[in-house]
């Protein structure tokens, strides 16, 4: 008897205790960075009012994530009515080295009664904040959440809510759901998202929840990650644990009246009004938070601050600057709460509002021989970290959108100026026969971009030859000859005399010759079988009576075609390094004795997948361009080699593996900064030979190194080469299977700064 006495009395224990327990609705945690490896977490708490145990949580206890925990005192607590107290808790702590770290809170034990979270009232709240402490991504504090994380709803209606995160870093934030946590951060056995009638969502960008619409009354929690990113990499993340109380009421949603979004040049004014009321005639409470208003730095101001009545307004008035130009739109999260029986609903909008940086002023070109010079007018933000400069062939224009930054597609990087007082720069060894546009914009430290410049245009002047052709000869493709034509120029100044004469030189896998001298504008190189080789390379001199030299051409390569076949496909790549603009490439197959054309791309690649095992296919294709002066011949077609496939026979074989990376960064980070091969079976090569050029047929680099090591810069100048697109081709003879192997590779490069 009393065994069973004893055991009532414990049952009861338990049950007192944790009906005392019953108290956790929201929480989060946040951190303000102090300096150095210190930081401030700031952790908030929403319990049940009437619970005892909200009391006795005069400090909790949190993992630093770094192998140390401590009880962190309460600074904050405050009844805040209807059986909700906020309870905020500070500390500061110093990590000791950089890392990633997981803070976490666990306290038992929620409140009684959550209806998606199985047994609530045994179920603990675990809540967890990612900090990222790296020197090279650079200082960081999380994001404040401006909105109160419990909130009310009706059944049958819509509901909205918006955590309304404030990044004191200007990184951008992305949202998701996320599953609610318990005992040791594991996810709840059990937990959902709240029943809907049609959906729950977050809006990933905007983080606004939207709950179409509640079906049954009660207590329901989810959790909101909050996740910062820097130059798209995580920088941290804050996960929210929130509540919303769901009755039933037949009460609608005030209304809100506002524009969005808005877009403005920083230094300029944006003023609007705003404006609420409610479809069933109930008062309307009107504010909003959101980053304009917390800014350091000439902040926005909402008058009045909270605005009341049948219809209220607000007047938001926000005199921009150029410390707010940044990457991502600023959130202005405005709340219209009605004073509805027996639920008041809130309605939330976030109006999106992107401060753009200026456009750089008085841009404009000019020709000087064969190169651009660039001016423009001193550029006024001096937060700006660099002034870009792009180039296009041609010269048809554009005007940005109203709210558009950044440059268009079809536009080449040319420069990175890091001096953002320069107001000049020259663009050197521009080829004849071209029209060029230039545009400049400027680039902030978040990466964020200014409205682009207007354009300006030059026409390089036709004082020297032109190659037009480097060609397998169309008449017997078969043999491989090569033709090159070139075009006589038609500004000669008056200082020479004529007759004129030409002397072709040629460029074949990296051995230098002339092999003509006369008047005519046409060659057939015999001597050449262009499938026999890696990189064909011609230019012309052109010179008077006396001997003169009148001037020199831009040098044009052919068209290399590469071939290989796989278990299911022949795939095609090709390179044409030429002065002038290629438009589109036919892809010819040979079937039944004759070749057809299969495809036209404007690419430099082409997979033929209509090929059978064991079979083998040849191909040729054919390039089309122009120059994009006037009275110029066009288009310019050009003819590859006929190259041979086997299917179902692919190299590199077995023990040998070599390739090669498409994109460079050159920075000295230790990060990619070479054009370098991924290899294996080195061990293996018995020779090599790569070489880099540039679209106009210039060689930049040649190796018979097969690990290349190029680093971005020209072996003539030993200057560093702009950002752009380059080419390649690259030989490696290696012991195979069946005796000595040789790997053809070709392709571009590109150079990112």
């Amino acid at each position: 008897m009393k065994r069973k006495l004893l055991l009532v009395i414990g049952f009861l224990f338990c049950f007192v205790f944790t009906a005392k327990a019953t108290h956790q609705r929201a929480a989060e945690i946040t951190y303000t960075w102090l300096g150095g490896n210190a930081y401030e977490f700031t952790l908030t708490c929403y319990t049940y009012t009437p619970s005892p145990a909200g009391l006795q949580r005069d400090s909790l206890l949190v993992q630093w994530g770094d192998g140390m925990e401590e009880y962190i005192p309460r600074v904050v607590l405050q009844n805040l009515g209807e059986d909700y107290t906020l309870n905020v808790y500070k500390q500061i702590h110093n990590y000791s080295t950089s890392g990633t770290y997981t803070i976490s809170m666990e306290d038992a034990n929620r409140n009684f009664g959550v209806v998606n979270v199985p047994n609530s009232v045994m179920v603990p709240m675990h809540i967890e904040t990612e900090l990222v402490i790296n020197p090279f991504l650079g200082n960081n504090n999380s994001v404040q959440l401006l909105n109160a994380p419990v909130d009310k709803g009706c059944v049958g209606k819509l509901y909205l809510h918006n955590p309304s995160a404030y990044d004191p870093d200007g990184d951008s934030l992305s949202y998701q759901l996320v599953t609610c946590k318990g005992q040791d951060g594991i996810e709840i056995p059990g937990y959902t998202l709240p029943q809907a009638s049609h959906s729950i969502e977050i809006d990933p960008a905007t983080g606004e929840l939207r709950w179409d619409a509640p079906v049954l009354q009660g207590e329901y929690n989810v959790a909101i990650m909050v996740e910062e990113w820097r130059h798209g990499v995580k920088i941290g993340s804050v996960v929210r644990d929130m509540q919303i109380l769901v009755s039933v009421c037949d009460n609608d949603l005030p209304q809100i009246q506002c524009d969005d979004p808005y877009c403005l040049v920083a230094g300029e004014q944006l003023d609007f009004v705003i404006s609420a009321s409610d479809p069933d005639g109930d008062n309307v409470t009107l504010s909003a938070s959101g980053a304009p208003l917390e800014l350091a730095i000439g902040p926005a101001m909402i008058n009045p601050e909270t605005a009341f009545g049948m219809q209220p307004q607000m007047e938001f008035l926000w005199n921009t600057q150029y410390a707010h130009i940044r990457n991502t739109p600023y959130q202005l999260v405005i709340h219209a709460r009605d004073d509805g029986s027996p639920v008041h609903l809130t309605n939330v909008k976030t109006v999106t509002i992107n401060v753009m940086a200026p456009k750089v002023q008085g841009f404009a070109a000019e020709v000087h021989g064969h190169d651009a010079t660039l001016t423009w007018s001193a550029y006024p933000c001096p937060n700006a970290a660099a002034l870009l400069i792009y180039r296009k062939a041609g010269c048809d224009g554009y005007t940005p959108d109203a709210c558009e930054t950044g440059i268009r597609e079809g536009y080449q990087l040319v420069a990175t100026l890091d001096n953002t007082a320069t107001t000049t720069f020259t663009d050197p060894d521009l080829p004849q026969g071209m029209t060029y546009e230039y545009r400049i914009l400027a680039q902030f430290p978040d990466g964020a971009l200014s409205i682009v410049s207007d354009a300006a245009c030059v026409e390089l002047k036709n004082d020297s030859p032109l190659m037009t052709h480097v060609t397998n000869d169309s008449i017997d493709l078969v043999s491989g000859q090569v033709v090159a034509c070139w075009a006589r120029p038609k500004e000669i100044d008056a200082q020479y005399v004529a007759p004129f004469g030409y002397s072709l030189t040629r460029i074949l896998d990296g051995e230098t010759a002339v092999v003509y001298e006369g008047a005519d504008t046409t060659f057939l190189d015999a001597t050449v079988n262009l499938a026999e080789h890696t990189l064909l390379i011609y230019k012309v001199q052109m010179h008077d009576a006396s001997q003169q030299l009148i001037g020199t051409s831009a040098t044009a390569s052919a068209v290399m075609l590469s071939a290989s076949g796989s278990n299911d496909a022949a795939n095609l790549s090709w390179t044409e390094a030429v002065p002038w603009m290629v438009d589109s490439t036919q892809v010819f197959k040979e079937k039944n004795g004759h070749f057809v054309r299969i495809a036209t791309t404007t690419g430099m690649a082409y997979s033929d997948t209509e090929v059978e095992s064991d079979e083998t296919y040849r191909y040729y294709v054919r390039t089309f361009g122009h120059y994009t002066m006037e009275g110029l011949m066009r288009p310019l077609v050009n003819y590859s080699a006929i190259k041979t496939v086997r299917i179902g026979h692919e190299e590199p074989v077995e023990e040998f593996s070599y390739t090669l990376p498409n994109v460079i960064t050159p920075n000295g980070d230790g990060f990619n900064d070479v054009f370098e091969p991924k290899v294996t079976g080195l061990s293996l090569v018995t020779g090599a030979r790569t070489v880099i050029f540039n679209r106009w047929g210039n060689i930049l680099h040649d190796t018979d190194d097969p690990l290349i090591q190029w680093d971005g810069k020209s072996r003539q100048t030993k200057m560093d080469c702009p950002p752009g697109t380059y080419f390649y081709v690259c030989d490696i003879t290696y012991m195979g299977e069946a005796g000595e192997e040789t790997l053809h590779l070709q392709g571009s490069i590109t150079i990112v700064r």
